[in-house]
């Protein structure tokens, strides 16, 4: 058996793997898009606030009444804690999942302590301060394994301190006030934390998809995308396996009819795929790949004329998208959604070849749109805007930029507009 046939061979025995360009790219979110540093601020901003119920802590100590213990039963309980949350942290970057059910469990300790030390206390202005740090100690656990759990596990806590202030208002009066402080100290923090983490998160998942897909605008007017260079590594598997059994003689000639049936639906598969590259422009790629784009914007482009824009222009116009697809829609409006539709000049006599391409955006005002949007569409063409009742509609007259390789044949062809937009 030839080589090439002992690869087939290999790849059929341990199956076809889509290609890892995504995860490669994906990769490590948290060192390249600043993730660490996040995580560390959110751990300094804990240990500020654990160090401010210190303080708190030994400012009260001397106003426990007795038989109270005071509040260092439960801050030693913490400490225990800690100290086995830092040292799991030094030894294993991430937090395994039995320490961490450890980790939320122990924190009941210092809690039960505390409110135990304090009850009956706060007409004395006691307050807890041990179980509102145990709050504070979720901060950094919600950066490692999430933030929902730490969070209700921070509400449980300041539940249980708002509870045990409220029991007291007849005895302890305005102090009161105090002590639902101290309990919204225990999960405000916590709550802060998952509004900078999941705001993150958008940032970086939206920065992922553009890296992703701005890579198309530097392709050829007519090229396979992502998905469908996947698409073809299959066929061209599936294919290479299929002539390889009938080279190997594993199957017979006449080909079975089951054998047929499946050249034939490769073929099939082949031929439309093919079909669909000559009008599968850059645009059509980026918005089918990317997770923002694909759900809200709809591209019309039957003559493949957006792969006459260059470089320059296909950026302007894949951040224009971008930017419009940011937008909110209004309450009771129509969902947003980007139409997107290309066509050719109207106007014979323009000097330029140039081609029309128009941008229905619905569900979004144009005074809400980013300023930045305009600078971007303004790269692509000449612009009109007209307001409508539910959106607005931007045409765009897209001049073709000279090819600086027009001596080729190839390039001359694309130097012909109208010839080449007819096909």
């Amino acid at each position: 058996m030839s080589l090439r046939g002992r690869e087939t061979l290999g790849l059929r025995d341990r199956g076809f793997r889509r290609p890892s360009r995504s995860a490669r790219a994906a990769g490590d979110v948290r060192d390249s898009h600043g993730g660490r540093r996040l995580a560390t601020g959110i751990t300094i901003a804990a240990a500020l606030v654990i160090a401010a119920h210190l303080v708190h802590a030994i400012a009260l100590a001397p106003y426990y009444v007795p038989p109270a213990p005071g509040p260092w039963p439960a801050w030693i309980a913490l400490g225990a804690v800690v100290g086995v949350g830092v040292i799991a942290r030094s030894v294993s970057r991430q937090l395994p999942d039995w320490l961490y059910i450890v980790l939320l469990a122990g924190l009941a300790v210092p809690v039960w302590l505390d409110v135990s030390a304090t009850a009956g206390q706060l007409h004395n202005g006691v307050t807890p301060t041990a179980a509102a740090a145990a709050g504070a100690v979720l901060m950094p656990v919600a950066a490692i394994r999430g933030s929902r759990i730490p969070l209700l596990v921070a509400s449980i806590i300041a539940g249980v301190l708002a509870v045990e202030a409220v029991v007291q208002v007849g005895r302890a009066g305005p102090f009161v006030v105090p002590g639902l402080a101290v309990a919204a100290s225990a999960v405000v923090p916590t709550m802060l934390v998952m509004l900078a983490l999941e705001g993150f998160r958008r940032l970086v998942g939206r920065e992922l998809d553009l890296s992703l897909v701005q890579s198309t605008v530097g392709t050829a007017r007519s090229a396979v995308g992502m998905r469908a260079s996947e698409e073809l590594a299959q066929l061209d598997f599936d294919a290479e396996t299929l002539l390889d059994d009938v080279g190997s003689g594993r199957i017979a000639i006449p080909v079975p009819p089951d054998a047929a049936e499946r050249a034939g639906s490769l073929a099939a598969r082949l031929r439309v795929r093919l079909i669909e590259g000559r009008t599968d422009t850059w645009l059509r790629h980026a918005v089918t790949e990317s997770a923002y784009l694909s759900d809200r914007v709809t591209v019309t482009d039957p003559t493949g004329s957006a792969g006459l824009l260059s470089q320059s222009q296909r950026d302007g116009l894949l951040l224009a998208l971008w930017l419009l697809v940011a937008e909110h829609p209004k309450g009771s409006g129509p969902p947003l959604g980007v139409q997107v539709t290309c066509r050719e000049a109207s106007d014979d006599t323009l000097a330029e070849p140039a081609f029309e391409m128009s941008i229905d955006v619905s569900g979004v005002s144009r005074r809400r749109v980013d300023p930045g949007t305009w600078d971007a569409i303004g790269s692509v063409g000449e612009q009109n805007v007209t307001a409508g009742a539910d959106g607005f509609r931007i045409d765009i007259t897209c001049r073709v930029q000279p090819n600086p390789h027009a001596g080729s044949p190839s390039a001359r062809g694309a130097a012909r507009p109208r010839g080449t937009l007819n096909g």
